[in-house]
């Protein structure tokens, strides 16, 4: 009853890298899977909601009342057919408290309806005669019928491990609006790890180095600025699997058990020192590939991102001064390597996540930068 709905931003400008199709390399216990299925109606979910038992304000989630009144409305006339819902999850945060998987619009659809009443029926299908009404319109006993529907709830059980947590939502996430990987990742490991990547998304040095053209609506912004934290503190030599998600999960991981405690702060001075120093040299043309002077601007590149932030961080202070120096060295140097090294440049586009993209592009990059550096020309 429900139609799929994009998102899409005026301000997307970015090239994104197609992921690596390589089998699962870190399979898990089928005994690490808790879910419970609890025997429910459409009354539960109402009181839930209404009482705040139900989470519809985490950090990884889409933007609520995505749907229109007609597809809200739409939704409500199946409940009112009698007709069972799409399957809810949720994540267990405690016992009074459940997290939204997938269901979210739905989720909304009943809230704006059977709790706040601010949902009014319109473009009904069939029942045509309830156009027009709110939840204290009907009659008691069709109230009754809404609210004993049968629904069909499966719950993740609190203590379920990040990893297992991060691929089933990714799996169990069904709906019209799929979840980013990025969004998951907001969901699984929220706390200092997430605290850190969005700090470091919202200062004004990213935004400008990117000239406000990565769209924070399904959390773009950070899955740039993840890759750089993943990259700085596990560096690209510890790459050894085909899988970039596993990577930067592995990577937030060890930031919300406090690995990397003593290197948060220094990596966030670095950052920003990395993104000034690519507006000083490129400009609104930082993080674009180029093979030409005379190009057209091209979107920005995630996996560009990534050797260019890194690699800039890393610099000290005399070698940053001697790039600035050198910087329409760098420049020449790097458009002629991406138009002559085929093998380099294709790191940059297709298969971006498996392990001699990453290595090749990381490697080339640090060479050709460090030869700019001290006044070589490529």
């Amino acid at each position: 009853m429900r139609k799929d709905i994009s998102i899409e931003s005026k301000h997307i400008e970015t090239e994104d890298n197609p992921p690596s199709c390589d089998a699962i390399t870190s399979p898990f216990s089928p005994n690490d899977i808790r879910l419970s299925t609890p025997p429910m109606n459409m009354g539960d979910i109402i009181d839930m909601i209404q009482y705040h038992y139900i989470d519809f304000d985490t950090e990884y989630q889409r933007e609520q009342n995505l749907w229109s009144d007609e597809d809200q409305s739409r939704l409500i006339e199946s409940v009112l057919l009698g007709l069972r819902l799409p399957a809810f999850y949720f994540e267990e945060v405690s016992r009074k408290k459940w997290r939204i998987i997938d269901g979210l619009q739905r989720c909304c659809a009943i809230r704006n309806f059977c709790v706040d009443q601010t949902l009014s029926l319109k473009g009904m299908e069939f029942l045509t005669k309830f156009n027009g009404k709110k939840m204290n319109d009907f009659p008691f006993e069709i109230k009754r019928d809404i609210r004993m529907l049968p629904v069909t709830v499966n719950v993740l059980e609190n203590g379920v491990p990040d990893d297992v947590k991060y691929i089933l939502f990714k799996r169990l996430n069904t709906g019209g609006i799929t979840l980013s990987p990025q969004e998951i990742r907001n969901a699984v490991y929220i706390g200092k790890a997430i605290d850190t990547v969005k700090e470091m998304a919202g200062h004004t040095a990213f935004t400008s180095a990117t000239s406000n053209k990565i769209p924070t609506l399904r959390k773009q912004d950070m899955d740039f600025v993840s890759r750089f934290v993943a990259f700085y503190l596990m560096g690209y030599e510890n790459y050894t699997v085909p899988d970039l998600d596993y990577f930067i999960n592995t990577c937030m991981k060890n930031i919300k058990e406090g690995r990397y405690d003593g290197q948060i702060e220094g990596m966030k001075h670095n950052f920003i020192k990395a993104m000034n120093l690519a507006t000083e040299i490129f400009g609104d043309d930082a993080f674009r590939k180029r093979t030409d002077t005379s190009d057209n601007k091209k979107p920005l590149n995630k996996a560009y991102f990534e050797v260019i932030s890194v690699g800039f961080a890393k610099l000290n202070d005399n070698e940053t001064r001697k790039l600035l120096q050198h910087k329409e060295l760098l420049k020449n140097n790097l458009i002629k390597e991406m138009k002559e090294n085929s093998s380099y440049n294709g790191a940059f586009s297709g298969g971006t996540a498996k392990t001699e993209s990453v290595k090749k592009r990381f490697s080339v990059f640090n060479e050709i930068l460090h030869k700019s550096i001290n006044g070589i020309k490529m």
